[in-house]
């Protein structure tokens, strides 16, 4: 088995789907547009195979692309609107997932394989392929993932199912609305938790399953193994700025968001007390007279049923409240991360024009001519090699540099957690031998008391009188009272600890005498 031979799929929530995207799918262009998009070198449009592209309708059934007359994105808002799907305000940065773009593909050579059979395909930029024809396995396999994703989202819901055999790799690009129920109404509506997981962990659960399903229903079919699942991860190859950007930004929205479900709980809140206290009112009410039974009844399950709906209200806020601050707190967890890293080599471009020869080759002396050349060639070589290893020595010992202050930082780290824990301990003792003293001299009646009564005086702010046997005293162990920042616990427990201490002291001294 060919463990290379595997399929594709990857799947992206969309919050918006707009008429560029959908023209790149449908391929409305014309042939200047067409062009332009292949003057970016990442891009291979290749215009003698579009020809070949199709897309599976509405029917099921096979089509060329681009057959409908109403474009991809007016279709998919046609079916948001038959879900009575309504986004939030245009100018509000959180907006709900709309729908979810899938792409599926699988081993170049094997879809190549499916696509073309074996005719012999030119995949240069600019090359000719116009003698090629589709093959029937690559419509067939993409029929039987179109009746896949039919079953899964239903196949009303399926928006836009395009197959593109004009790019390097022949692949599906597939446009879906997540439909689930209502709870309260029974109602269908848009909703992507329904079919994706409230939650990433869910989402990558979910999406292990649907690996394997596709495996199962189609790509064993056709010779394409399981693909790998990355657990529900957006996984982009982006440069380190870019992706510190990428983190940056999509925190500040996770905070904008945890700010204003905070404010809408506040809110809810607020609403949930104010019915609460005219509940309250209409006791009081009715217990006066001053309301009858019926008209009490009838405010009261009014009262009662606004407090519910306002109660589920909140506890929605909350659960969405708390999966975005655990998404704040990934994203800034994984932007520090990231920040941290050690920079990799740089990919250094160093201006070098090769050496030429300008003089004229002599008549006579041609050997020493030669070598004479050969020297100047090798030396300006060597010069570029030098300063190319000079750049790149720098860069290493940069590196090295910033490990050698990430090892000293974590051992600084280190040392003073171990101070703070060797503090932490001392501490633990004494207070340890404290109480142990403490539960000695309670189980004296006499003494028990005389620790409670000087307590008692700490915590009054009253002087400590003391009476030992053969007179009155006044303890002169220090007392700074109570600290402005104190917990009252705190202080009472300070107190007791004090009043031990007095006691104890008075009692040595009487004992001496």
């Amino acid at each position: 088995m060919n463990t290379d031979i595997k399929q594709a799929m990857h799947v992206e929530a969309v919050k918006s789907f707009g008429t560029t995207e959908a023209n790149e799918n449908e391929r409305r262009w014309n042939e200047e547009k067409i062009d332009r998009k292949n003057q970016d070198p990442t891009n291979h449009y290749d215009k003698t195979r579009m020809k070949l592209n199709f897309e599976i309708g509405p029917d099921g059934k096979i089509h060329p692309l681009g057959y409908q007359e109403k474009p991809l994105e007016v279709r998919l808002q046609e079916r948001l609107s038959a879900l009575d799907w309504k986004p939030f305000k245009p100018d509000s940065k959180i907006q709900p997932n709309c729908c979810a773009k899938f792409v599926f593909g699988g081993n170049h050579d094997r879809t190549l394989e499916m696509a073309f059979g074996d005719q012999t395909a030119n995949m240069e930029k600019d090359a000719d392929n116009s003698h090629l024809y589709r093959c029937k396995e690559i419509e067939h396999w993409a029929k039987d993932i179109y009746d896949w994703c039919a079953n899964r989202y239903g196949q009303e819901n399926i928006v836009g199912f395009q197959v593109h055999l004009d790019e390097s790799s022949p692949h599906i690009h597939a446009l879906i609305v997540p439909v689930g129920i209502r709870p309260k109404s029974g109602r269908e509506c848009v909703m992507w938790s329904a079919k994706f997981g409230k939650d990433r962990f869910e989402y990558g659960r979910i999406l292990k399953e649907m690996h394997t399903s596709l495996y199962e229903d189609v790509g064993s079919k056709y010779g394409l193994e399981r693909g790998d699942s990355i657990d529900g991860r957006n996984v982009q190859h982006l440069h380190k700025r870019d992706y510190i950007r990428k983190l940056t930004k999509e925190a500040k929205q996770a905070e904008k968001a945890v700010k204003g479900l905070q404010t809408m709980i506040r809110k809810l809140e607020s609403q949930i007390f104010k019915y609460q206290s005219q509940l309250e009112e209409i006791d009081k009410s009715l217990a006066s007279g001053k309301m009858a039974l019926r008209e009490y009844e009838s405010w009261k399950a009014e009262i009662q049923k606004q407090i519910s709906e306002y109660q589920s209200k909140l506890e929605d806020k909350a659960g969405k409240l708390h999966v975005k601050e655990q998404e704040l707190d990934r994203l800034t967890r994984d932007a520090t991360n990231i920040r941290s890293v050690i920079q990799p080599f740089r990919n250094h471009k160093v201006d070098f024009t090769p050496p030429q020869i300008t003089e004229k080759v002599p008549l006579f002396g041609t050997d020493k001519w030669v070598e004479r050349q050969n020297q100047h060639i090798a030396k300006r070589f060597t010069e570029i090699v030098r300063k190319i290893e000079s750049l790149y020595r720098n860069d290493a010992a940069r590196q090295v540099e910033a490990s050698q202050r990430n090892v000293l930082a974590d051992y600084g780290e280190f040392y003073q957690l171990k101070r703070e824990n060797q503090s932490l301990s001392d501490i633990n003792q004494e207070l340890e031998s404290e109480l142990n003293t403490l539960l000695e001299q309670l189980a004296v009646p006499s003494v028990r008391n005389l620790i409670f009564a000087v307590a008692d005086a700490l915590i009054g702010g009253q002087p400590v009188p003391i009476s030992s046997g053969g007179g009155g005293s006044t303890s002169d162990l220090p007392w700074d009272g109570r600290s402005p920042d104190e917990e009252e616990e705190a202080y009472r427990r300070r107190c007791l600890l004090h009043a031990l201490r007095v006691v104890k002291t008075v009692r040595n001294r009487y004992m001496r005498r």
